[in-house]
C-alpha cells in the first residue's frame, strides 16, 4: 500500500481553498444563465442600408415606402454665382429723423415718450424761448402795419377814380403797402424759420396763440426711439431731443470683399434669413452698391433695402443676405444638381448616383459655382444622371453607421 509523501494532504486542502470560490462562481453563473429568456432578436433599422464592396448601396424594399428618396437629374443650364454674408440690420435713413429745437429754449411740456407711436406732423414737446416771442410780436405788428396799408391803398384808389386825391398820393399808398407786405413777408418767414408751422400763425392771428412758445414736431410717422430731454431743460439750437423711425422699413449694411462686388448689382434680388425665425425666407434688394474699396478690409459697402410689415426684424440684429445671381447674363451652361443632393463625406464633396436596379452608388464630385438651389458639378458626374436629393442625408447617415 502506497503512502502519501509528508504534508501532501494539507497542500490539497490549502488549493481546495483558493479555487472552491471561483467553481462555485462559474456554477451560479451557468445556473443563472438557463434561467433567463432568451433575448430576442433585434429587428433592422426601417431605413437600414446595406452596402456591397463596390460602394453601392441598397435599401430594403420595405424601407421605401417609409423613407423615400427623391431623385433629380444633373442638366446643363444658365447658372449665375450666389453671394452669400452676414450683415446687420439698421434704421433706413429716408424713414429716420433726428428731431429737436432750432433755438435755445426751455422744455415746458413733454407729449410723448421712448416706444410711444407717433403720426406726421404730431407734436412731442413745447418750448417756450424769448426768441420766439420777439419773433411773434414782430410778426403781429407786421400784419397790422400791411392790413393798415392795404386799407388806405384802397381808400386812395377810390379817391383818385372820383378825382378827389392826385395820382401821386395812390402811388405812394401803393409804394407804401408793398413795403409793408415785405415786412410781413419776412416776420413770418423769421417765424417758420424758428420752427413755428402755418396753423401756430394762424392761431397767433385769432387769439395771440402761446406767446414765446414753438411745438417739437415729428415729420414722420413712426415709433419714439429716444427722448433726450426732460421736463423745464434748457437746450441749444440743433439739440437732438427726439429720435424717431418708421420700423416698416429697413435697412441691411453688408461688406462685400472686391472678387464678390462683379456678382453684385442695384436692383438684385436678396433673399434674408434670420436664426431668430429658422426655415423662413425675406425678400430683399439691393439698393445701393458703394464705389469706393476700403484700404484696410478690401470690402465695399452694400446697402439692402426691404420691408418689415411685420415687425419682425430689429436695428442691431444679424442676419444671412443671400444676394441671388442672375441667369440671364451668364452665357455659358454648365452641369449643375440642386445643392442639397451634393454631401460632405470625409471633406470630399459626394453625391449619390441612383442605379437603375434602384440601388446608390456614392461617387466622390469636384464643384463649381453655384446659385438659385443649384450648384456646378465640374467632374464626377454625367448629364442625364440621377443623384438623390430628398433622403441624401438619410443615405449618407446610414453609410457612416
Amino acid at each position: 500500500m502506497m503512502t502519501s509523501p509528508p504534508g501532501f494532504w494539507t497542500r490539497i486542502l490549502r488549493a481546495l481553498r483558493y479555487v472552491a470560490p471561483a467553481i462555485l462562481g462559474i456554477l451560479a453563473a451557468v445556473w443563472m444563465g438557463g434561467m433567463r429568456e432568451p433575448l430576442p432578436r433585434q429587428e433592422p433599422s426601417p431605413a437600414s442600408l446595406q452596402e456591397d464592396r463596390n460602394g453601392i448601396l441598397r435599401l430594403p424594399q420595405h424601407a421605401s415606402p417609409k423613407n423615400p428618396i427623391e431623385t433629380a437629374v444633373a442638366t446643363k443650364l444658365r447658372l449665375a454665382r450666389d453671394v452669400e454674408v452676414v450683415g446687420s440690420v439698421s434704421y433706413d435713413a429716408d424713414h429716420f429723423a433726428e428731431v429737436g429745437p432750432l433755438i435755445a429754449g426751455r422744455i415746458v411740456s413733454l407729449e410723448v415718450g421712448t416706444g410711444d407711436s407717433v403720426k406726421s406732423g404730431q407734436v412731442l414737446a413745447s418750448l417756450e424761448s424769448a426768441e420766439v416771442g420777439q419773433a411773434q410780436a414782430a410778426y403781429l405788428t407786421a400784419r397790422a402795419g400791411a392790413m393798415a396799408a392795404q386799407a388806405n391803398l384802397r381808400r386812395e384808389r377810390e379817391l383818385a377814380e372820383r378825382r378827389v386825391s392826385s395820382e401821386r398820393e395812390r402811388e405812394l399808398a401803393e409804394a407804401h403797402a408793398a413795403i409793408e407786405d415785405a415786412n410781413l413777408a419776412a416776420a413770418t418767414q423769421r417765424m417758420r424759420a424758428l420752427g413755428l408751422r402755418p396753423e401756430d400763425i394762424k392761431v397767433l392771428e385769432r387769439s395771440g396763440g402761446w406767446p414765446g412758445r414753438v411745438s417739437l414736431v415729428s415729420p414722420i410717422a413712426g415709433v419714439v426711439l429716444s427722448r433726450k430731454v426732460s421736463l423745464g431743460q434748457s437746450v441749444q439750437a440743433a439739440t437732438s431731443a427726439f429720435q424717431v423711425a418708421n420700423l416698416s422699413w429697413l435697412w441691411v449694411e453688408l461688406e462685400l470683399f472686391e472678387k464678390d462686388l462683379s456678382a453684385v448689382s442695384k436692383d438684385q434680388k436678396v433673399v434674408l434669413r434670420t436664426e431668430v425665425y429658422p426655415g423662413k425666407t425675406f425678400p430683399a434688394r439691393v439698393a445701393y452698391v458703394g464705389q469706393v474699396i476700403d484700404e484696410k478690409t478690401r470690402t465695399a459697402q452694400v446697402r439692402i433695402e426691404f420691408q418689415n410689415a411685420e415687425g419682425l426684424f430689429r436695428p442691431g440684429q444679424f442676419v444671412t443676405a443671400t444676394l441671388v445671381g442672375d441667369p440671364e447674363k451668364t452665357m455659358a451652361e454648365v452641369l449643375a444638381v440642386p445643392r442639397k443632393a451634393v454631401q460632405t463625406l470625409e471633406g470630399k464633396p459626394l453625391v449619390f448616383v441612383a442605379e437603375t436596379d434602384g440601388t446608390f452608388r456614392k461617387r466622390t464630385v469636384e464643384l463649381g459655382l453655384s446659385g438659385g438651389g443649384q450648384v456646378e458639378i465640374r467632374s464626377g458626374l454625367a448629364p442625364g444622371e440621377r443623384v438623390a436629393t430628398d433622403g441624401a442625408f438619410l443615405l449618407k447617415s446610414e453609410l457612416l453607421r
